[in-house]
């Protein structure tokens, strides 16, 4: 090889690890900043939920997509009052009652503590009561927050039966 092909390589490589550190950093820039605040979200209002203010407010909030029910899993109609852990093994049977409203992850302030869970962030996951129903909102989490197996994107009510994942850590609305 020529020395400008060496060169070029090496300055390659360089970019490349330069972009990779970038990315490190970011990562751990918007794990240690938690949500971004200042935007209210309410239920069905996708605008509000991915924290976009450049959207004019004419606009019809988007509809969030219903997410269907695991397979194996019977979902029941109603008002769920407690969460219920089914996995990790060691927390299984653990139940939160839902009131008012809850936050979900590994900072000590949040109201259901995981501070096993390194899939977790901070900040993951709010639950909360509008109109007697049971909202779960995710809040810019790393790994997102799954509902019977789908990845939540918007705020979407919960009803009995629905199954919550956070991290490693698996939920059961009841």
């Amino acid at each position: 090889m020529s020395e400008a092909q060496l060169n070029i390589l090496n300055y390659a490589l360089l970019a490349l690890l330069y972009l990779f550190f970038a990315r490190v950093l970011w990562a751990v820039w918007s794990e240690v900043r938690g949500p971004r605040l200042g935007v209210q979200p309410s239920p069905g209002n996708a605008r509000a939920a991915t924290h976009d203010a450049t959207l004019p407010a004419s606009r019809p909030p988007a509809p969030a997509k219903p997410v269907k029910p695991a397979k194996g899993v019977r979902a029941k109609r109603g008002t769920p009052s407690r969460l219920v852990v089914l996995e990790p093994k060691v927390r299984k049977g653990s139940a939160y009652p839902i009131a008012g409203e809850l936050t979900l992850g590994r900072a000590p302030s949040c109201s259901i503590g995981l501070p096993d869970d390194t899939f977790a962030s901070q900040l993951h996951t709010r639950l909360f009561a509008r109109d007697g129903a049971v909202w779960v909102e995710d809040l810019g989490s790393t790994n997102g927050t799954h509902v019977n197996g789908g990845r939540l994107t918007a705020p979407l009510q919960l009803t009995i039966g629905d199954r919550v994942q956070i991290g490693s850590t698996i939920f059961e609305a009841q």
